[in-house]
């Protein structure tokens, strides 16, 4: 199915753009936060080790991000130009899932590497499909607003039912990251087949004519994001932002489990904390509608400044303070995203209108270059600088790395915010007068 870009989508195919983040949730928030724990307590590699095979298969997709999107620009053929990169790469994930997700102990430090390449690669393909379909689908400035909300709500409503199994394993005292990444491994499993499905069959993509692949093209494609100011500004926006969540999303169950002495509570408090976007997402999409999306980003950034020190301060076995910080997490998650991306299509759709070609492909995925390039530093940096303080797992609230736990989940995402505020409020965007 294919056709012009559309003013409005239907709930259905709303639904159905919005189903690969739906699954895509199952992938991101385990690698983020339960695979170190996974990988140095359940196949028993070391946090050095760890930190650097997160590195590597990040870097990997990374490299390969703008080569995708240059691709799947260049890409004709009577399906469309983004779906058969999309049935390409699901099973190249799916196939990855099962190898890592169900690791045994004693699996190589070279083996979990090898296999977080073929999965980051099999990821790459759906996502940068995905996010450069959906970033040209429209030509409404509120309805870009619109389809990337839904992506975030997606992912919003998909944290419950990852995290609700763990949850409940937690609650039962049966958890441990082993049988957390081997339950969320099947989710992934059954639900992306119909995910993927149901966008193939049900979701419209525009026609537009290939851009012509080059080695030239692919070389600029890596520094592409740069040659316009607000594309760079909007970069740095999309590096700190990434670095901050990869730093604290990489020590969050340490945090929680160790620092905090809150056994069996990592998931609950995701559940929590998603829970809380699904209420505030909607009310900073009203906001930029109301506004505009750079004034919605601003303040999203300040309330995030004000949550981020939180940590410092929180009480050891305190689970209704731990609640209550996840609850207020929830109010600025996924909103800086939703916004971003939202920029980065409107953006892309001006270029087009100036006759520079619909390069949504190579646009959506020099971004994710940056994000990637973010989130392999912050999450290495975290596990590497926890190793260097000698951090053990179980050591309790009176380790000497419990402190740094707490400064590590603190300070990474406050600093992201002050700067990411600043950058907003120097930043020129103005809705389209011709807006509806």
């Amino acid at each position: 199915m294919t056709g012009r870009r559309l003013r409005r989508l239907s709930w259905v195919q709303l639904a159905a753009l919005s189903a690969p983040a739906f699954v895509a949730t199952g992938y991101l928030v385990p690698m983020a936060v339960f695979m170190p724990a996974f990988l140095s307590e359940h196949v028993g590699l070391s946090l050095t080790a760890v930190g650097s095979i997160l590195l590597i298969g990040r870097l990997w997709d990374v490299f390969n991000d703008p080569i995708m999107g240059a691709l799947t620009d260049a890409t004709q053929t009577p399906i469309g130009r983004r779906r058969p990169w999309i049935l390409a790469g699901a099973p190249l994930a799916l196939l990855a899932t099962w190898a890592l997700y169900f690791a045994k102990p004693g699996m190589s430090a070279a083996s979990v590497t090898a296999w977080m390449i073929v999965l980051f690669a099999g990821w790459t393909m759906v996502v940068v499909a995905h996010g450069a379909w959906g970033a040209e689908l429209s030509d409404s400035y509120d309805e870009r607003s619109r389809i990337f909300g839904a992506k975030t709500m997606a992912v919003a409503l998909s944290l419950p039912v990852f995290a609700l199994g763990p949850a409940i394993l937690e609650r039962t005292g049966a958890a441990s990251p082993a049988s957390q990444m081997a339950l969320m491994g099947l989710t992934v499993i059954t639900t992306l087949p119909l995910a993927v499905a149901a966008l193939i069959v049900l979701t419209p993509e525009t026609k537009a004519r290939p851009v012509p692949l080059s080695w030239r093209g692919l070389a600029g494609a890596f520094g592409l994001i740069f040659t316009r100011r607000a594309f760079a500004m909007i970069s740095l926006v999309y590096f700190l932002v990434g670095a901050a969540e990869a730093a604290g999303a990489s020590v969050f169950m340490f945090l929680v489990r160790d620092a905090l002495e809150l056994p069996n509570w990592t998931a609950s408090f995701l559940v929590v904390q998603a829970l809380c976007c699904l209420v505030s997402l909607p009310v900073w999409l009203r906001v930029s509608r109301r506004t505009d999306k750079r004034r919605a980003l601003w303040g999203v950034f300040v309330l995030m400044a004000v949550v981020a020190p939180i940590p410092l301060f929180l009480p050891v076995g305190g689970v209704a303070a731990f609640a209550a910080y996840s609850a207020a997490k929830g109010l600025t998650w996924g909103a800086e995203y939703t916004l971003l991306r939202s920029i980065v299509a409107d953006l892309v759709a001006e270029e087009e209108d100036q006759g520079r070609g619909a390069r949504a492909g190579v646009f959506y995925a020099s971004f994710n270059l940056t994000y990637g390039v973010a989130q392999a530093l912050g999450g290495a940096l975290a596990l590497w600088a926890l190793a260097a303080m000698g951090f053990r797992a179980g050591e309790g609230a009176g380790g000497p790395a419990a402190g740094g736990l707490r400064v590590i989940a603190a300070l990474a995402p406050f600093g992201a915010a002050i700067v990411s505020a600043v950058v907003m409020a120097r930043l020129r965007l103005s809705r389209p007068s011709a807006a509806s």
